[in-house]
C-alpha cells in the first residue's frame, strides 16, 4: 500500500492518466517526438524570448556566460549542465534539490535542511553569495528557490573567478528569471498531491506592441506534508517586464516575491565522530521533527538590466539588483548518542537571521578582426554588497531523549523564537575584467580571460563597532585552448585559477583577530564535446586543488592543508530515437584533504562527497497515442564519508522516478497537459545530504546527516489557452 495515500486519490489519479488517450480529439498539431533541427555547420545563437517553442530542453545548445554573453555550448571550454523549462515541466521540478539530482557533478550542501542549503559541483563546498547569480548578478544561495520563477538552471562546472569574480571553486549557479513572450501566453496549472496538498500556478505574458512586453508568474502552494502534522506553504509573485524605447536598446526589469514555510518534517541528526551513523530512518514517522519546528523563509528580489546594441559587432549590457533574504529557522536538531538513542533540541538558530545582496554588471563586448584572425573582446565589472544579520542571543531547549527507531513527540517548549538582530558582518567585492576569445582558422582558438578584485571585509559588534577589517586585493585567470578536429567536434584545456576572501583567526589564536591573504584555488581540465546527430556526448577529467587555513598545534592561525579533488565526468543529452530522448551522467570523484587540521585525517575522503554519481533520465513518446509519453530516471549516489576520520560511512543509494504525460489539444483552451510523476517509486530511506562540521579535518568536528523524501506522488493539469 503507498504511503500516506488515500485509496480513492490513488484510483482517482491512475484514471485520469490512463483514460486520457480517449479523450483526444486529434492528433497534437505540433508532435511531441518531432526533433529540433539545427544547422551543424553554424555556431548558433539563440536570443531567449519567453518560452521556446524548438523545445530544446533535451539538448541544451547554448550557454550564457556572463560578461562573455550567449556562446554555444559545444564552443565553450567548460563542463556545463544546463536544466531549462522543458526538463523542470517533466519532472515537476519545484526546488532547487530537485533539480539538481539530474545533474551527475553537483550536490547541496544542506544547512537548515536541503532547501536551505549551499549547491556545489565537484565536491567543493560552495559559498553564501559568490557561486550564485540571477541573469548574472549575485543573490544568496542559502534561501529556497522557487523553480517556477525561472526559464533554466545553468551550472558550470569549477573555476569560475575569472568570470564572475572571486568564488570558491565549487562552480558556477546562474539563475535565468522568465522573459516577457512574443505573443501571447497564459498557462493555468493545478496540481495535488498524495499526501493532499494542493497548487495554483498562473504564468502569463505577452507583448501589446514593439516597445513593451510583459511576464508574470503567481503561485499558492499549502497543505499537509508526508510527516503526519507537517505543513508546505509556498506563494510566490514575480513579474518580468522588458521596455524597448528603440530598435537596439532593451530595458529588462524583474521583480519577485517568495514565502518557503515548512514545519514539521525530520530534522537534522548531529553525531560526533565517535558515533557510527546509523541507516537511514523512515522519514514519515512522527518525532524526527516536530509540528512546531521548521524553516520560514522569505525573499524578496529587484533587478534592472539595459542591454544596447552599439552595431553590428558591439553590445553594451549594465544591471544591478538587491536582494533581501529573511530566515527564522527553528528546526529540530537530533543530537546521536553512542546507545543508540537521539536526544532532540529546539533553538532560535545561530545562523545568520538576514542576508541583504546589492549586486551589479556592466559588460562591453564586440568583434574585432586583425587579418584572418578575429577577437571577442569583453570589458566587464562585476561585484556585490552582502551585509550580514545576526541574532542578539540564542534560546534554546531540550525537547527529549528517545530511541532511534521510536521517536517521540513533544509539547512546544517556551522559547522566544522572535530575537532581534544586528548587522555582524559587510563583505564589498567589486572585479574588473578584460578578456579575449582569438579564433585562429576553422580548428584552432583560445580563449584569455582575467580579472582584478578588491575585497573589503568589515565586522561589527552588537554595539555597532567595527570589530575587524580587511582589505585585499588579487587577480584570477583563465586560459583555454580549442581544438576542432571536425565540425561536430570540439576537443579543449582549461587552466584556471580563483582568488576567495581569507579566513580570519579566531580569538583563542595566537594571531586573534588576523586576516589571511586571499587565498587562491587551482584546476585543470581536459574535455572533449562531441555531436552525433541528434545526441551529444560531453567528457571531462579535472584536477582541483583548494588551499585550507587552520589553527595548528602552535596556536598560530594560517594557511596550510590542501583539499584535492581529482575526476571525470561523462553526459549524454539528446534524441536516441524520434521517440526517445534522454538526459543524463556519471562522475567520479576523488576528493581526499591533504596535509590536515589532525594526522589522523590527512589522506582521508571529504565528508559527504560520494566517489560515484550518477543519473539517467529517458523520455519516450508513443507514436501510436498522440500525445502520450513517459518517462523514468535512475539516481545513483556512492556510499560518502560521515566524519573526517572515515570510520563510518553512509551508504549508497538508488532511487528510481516514473512519470507520466498527456497533451490534449483544445480540450480546454488550446491544451491541455496531465502529468503524473511519482519520485522515489520504491520509498528508498537513505541519507540525501551531510554537512560536514568544517572541510579542514577537525577529528572532533559534530557532522549533521539530513534524511531523504519518501515515496511522493504529484498530479498536474496544465491548460494553455
Amino acid at each position: 500500500m503507498l504511503r500516506g495515500f488515500r485509496g480513492n486519490q490513488l484510483a482517482l489519479v491512475i484514471s485520469l492518466v490512463l483514460a486520457g488517450p480517449a479523450l483526444a480529439a486529434q492528433p497534437l498539431a505540433n508532435n511531441a517526438s518531432e526533433k529540433p533541427k539545427a544547422d551543424k555547420d553554424k555556431t548558433e545563437v539563440i536570443v531567449v524570448v519567453g518560452e521556446r517553442e524548438n523545445k530544446d530542453g533535451y539538448r541544451p545548445k547554448t550557454v550564457d556566460l556572463g560578461p562573455l554573453g550567449t556562446r554555444s555550448l559545444k564552443d565553450t571550454p567548460y563542463a556545463i549542465s544546463i536544466f531549462n523549462r522543458e526538463l523542470m515541466d517533466s519532472v515537476n521540478a519545484t526546488s532547487l534539490n530537485d533539480v539538481l539530482k539530474y545533474m551527475p557533478s553537483t550536490q547541496m550542501e544542506a544547512r537548515g535542511g536541503t532547501d536551505i542549503g549551499r549547491p556545489q559541483t565537484r565536491g567543493m563546498e560552495g559559498g553564501v553569495v559568490d557561486n550564485n547569480h540571477l541573469d548574472g548578478m549575485n543573490v544568496v544561495a542559502t534561501t529556497a528557490q522557487p523553480m517556477e520563477l525561472y526559464e533554466r538552471i545553468e551550472v558550470i562546472q569549477g573555476l569560475t573567478g575569472a568570470l564572475y569574480g572571486p568564488a570558491s571553486p565549487a562552480g558556477n549557479f546562474n539563475y535565468v528569471f522568465k522573459r516577457p513572450t512574443q505573443d501571447y501566453y497564459n498557462a493555468v496549472s493545478a496540481g495535488m498531491t498524495d499526501d493532499g496538498a494542493w497548487l495554483l500556478h498562473a504564468d502569463t505574458g505577452g507583448s501589446p506592441n514593439k516597445y513593451f512586453g510583459y511576464r508574470v508568474n503567481l503561485l499558492q502552494e499549502e497543505g499537509d506534508g508526508y510527516v503526519s502534522g507537517s505543513h508546505l506553504n509556498r506563494k510566490l509573485a514575480g513579474l518580468a517586464l522588458d521596455i524597448n524605447p528603440g530598435e537596439n536598446t532593451v530595458v529588462q526589469l524583474n521583480g519577485s516575491y517568495y514565502k518557503f514555510d515548512k514545519f514539521g518534517y525530520p530534522g537534522g541528526f548531529s553525531y560526533a565522530s565517535s558515533i557510527d551513523l546509523p541507516s537511514a530512518m523512515d522519514p514519515t514517522k512522527r518525532g524526527y521533527g516536530q509540528v512546531f519546528s521548521g524553516s520560514s523563509l522569505e525573499t524578496t528580489t529587484g533587478s534592472g538590466k539595459v542591454i544596447h546594441q552599439l552595431n553590428e559587432n558591439w553590445k553594451l549590457s549594465a544591471g544591478a539588483l538587491y536582494q533581501e533574504a529573511k530566515r527564522t529557522l527553528t528546526g529540530a536538531t537530533n543530537t546521536l548518542n553512542a546507545d543508540g538513542t537521539f536526544t532532540s533540541r529546539m533553538s532560535t538558530s545561530g545562523a545568520a537571521g538576514k542576508f541583504t545582496v546589492t549586486s551589479n554588471m556592466a559588460n562591453l563586448t564586440g568583434r574585432v578582426n586583425t587579418g584572418s584572425v578575429s577577437h571577442d573582446l569583453v570589458f566587464g565589472t562585476t561585484g556585490y554588497s552582502w551585509k550580514i544579520y545576526s541574532a542578539t542571543g540564542r534560546s534554546s531547549a531540550v525537547l527529549g531523549t528517545s530511541p532511534i527507531d521510536e521517536p517521540q513527540v513533544y509539547d512546544s517548549p517556551e522559547i522566544n523564537l522572535h530575537v532581534p538582530t544586528y548587522k555582524s558582518g559587510n563583505t564589498k567585492v567589486q572585479s574588473g575584467i578584460i578578456g579575449d576569445t582569438i579564433t585562429w582558422n576553422d580548428y584552432l582558438s583560445t580563449m584569455l580571460i582575467g580579472s582584478y578584485s578588491d575585497f573589503d571585509v568589515s565586522n561589527y559588534n552588537r554595539n555597532g563597532d567595527k570589530t575587524g577589517n580587511y582589505s585585499k586585493d588579487g587577480v584570477s585567470s583563465t586560459v583555454s585552448m580549442i581544438f576542432k578536429p571536425i565540425a561536430e567536434i570540439s576537443t579543449y584545456i582549461t587552466y584556471a585559477d580563483s582568488l576567495e576572501a581569507g579566513g580570519s583567526a579566531s580569538v583563542d589564536a595566537q594571531n586573534a583577530g588576523e586576516t589571511l591573504d586571499p587565498v587562491r584555488s587551482y584546476q585543470t581540465e581536459l574535455g572533449a564535446k562531441a555531436s552525433l546527430g541528434d545526441f551529444d556526448i560531453n567528457a571531462a577529467v579535472f584536477r582541483v586543488k583548494r588551499p585550507l587555513a587552520y589553527e595548528s598545534e602552535d596556536g598560530y592561525y594560517r594557511q596550510q592543508g590542501m583539499q584535492r579533488n581529482n575526476g571525470a565526468e561523462l553526459s549524454i543529452n539528446g534524441y536516441l530515437t524520434p521517440e526517445l530522448k534522454i538526459y543524463g551522467g556519471v562522475t567520479y570523484l576523488d576528493a581526499e584533504l591533504q596535509d590536515s587540521y589532525d594526522p589522523r585525517t590527512a589522506g582521508k575522503e571529504v565528508v559527504g562527497v560520494a566517489k560515484w554519481q550518477g543519473n539517467l533520465l529517458a523520455e519516450y513518446t508513443v507514436e501510436q497515442l498522440a500525445g502520450v509519453s513517459f518517462n523514468a530516471n535512475v539516481h545513483y549516489t556512492g556510499k560518502r564519508a560521515a566524519n573526517n576520520i572515515n570510520s563510518t560511512w553512509a551508504s549508497s543509494y538508488t532511487t528510481v522516478d516514473i512519470g507520466a504525460k498527456y497533451v490534449i489539444p483544445k480540450f480546454i483552451g488550446s491544451e491541455t497537459t496531465l502529468r503524473l510523476n511519482v519520485t522515489n517509486l520504491f520509498d528508498r530511506d537513505y541519507w540525501a545530504a551531510i554537512f560536514p562540521g568544517n572541510i579542514y579535518g577537525t577529528p572532533g568536528a559534530s557532522n549533521t546527516a539530513f534524511l531523504g523524501e519518501p515515496r511522493q506522488i504529484r498530479l498536474t493539469a496544465t491548460v494553455k489557452f
